[in-house]
């Protein structure tokens, strides 16, 4: 075999590869969730089939909103709602939801917290949602999801 050709062998070789390491890398583009954000959406998914609910679906522009509010807090260093309104209105829906955490260690201690909180519990478990992006910056923590 010369070296440099594209054999079929050598194709179905980096397929493989390349399937594999993208299995194995960590998600950072824009819809893509964070190992803490989607163990979170898992969380709250189960949660809402246990109250015979469907489960959200995960959305690259809710998840971009939900980046930017994390971020903001992190950067201000205070949990917040600020701008609500705003992140409501570029999402473009007419049934939106926030809620909005910090200082647990992981994702089911948030869930817990949320879920043991009546106002973010019924965020959570709201029926009309569809959507949601969920976004962990430096144990600031925004879910926003909406219809």
């Amino acid at each position: 075999m010369k070296t440099g050709k594209n054999t079929p062998g050598k194709r179905l070789l980096w397929g493989a590869l390349l399937t594999l390491s993208l299995s194995i890398m960590p998600m950072t583009s824009a819809g893509s969730s964070s190992l803490y954000g989607r163990t979170l959406l898992e969380l709250i998914n189960t949660h809402r089939q246990e109250h015979g609910l469907h489960t959200l679906r995960t959305d690259a522009g809710l998840h971009r909103l939900a980046r930017q509010h994390s971020f903001e807090m992190f950067r201000q260093q205070r949990i917040n709602h600020l701008g609500f309104r705003d992140r409501f209105d570029r999402a473009g829906s007419t049934l939106c939801v926030e809620n909005v955490g910090g200082g647990h260690t992981n994702a089911r201690q948030q869930f817990e917290a949320w879920r043991n909180s009546s106002p973010h519990n019924q965020n959570m478990l709201h029926n009309g949602i569809q959507k949601a992006g969920i976004v962990e910056i430096n144990n600031y923590v925004t879910f926003f999801a909406c219809r």
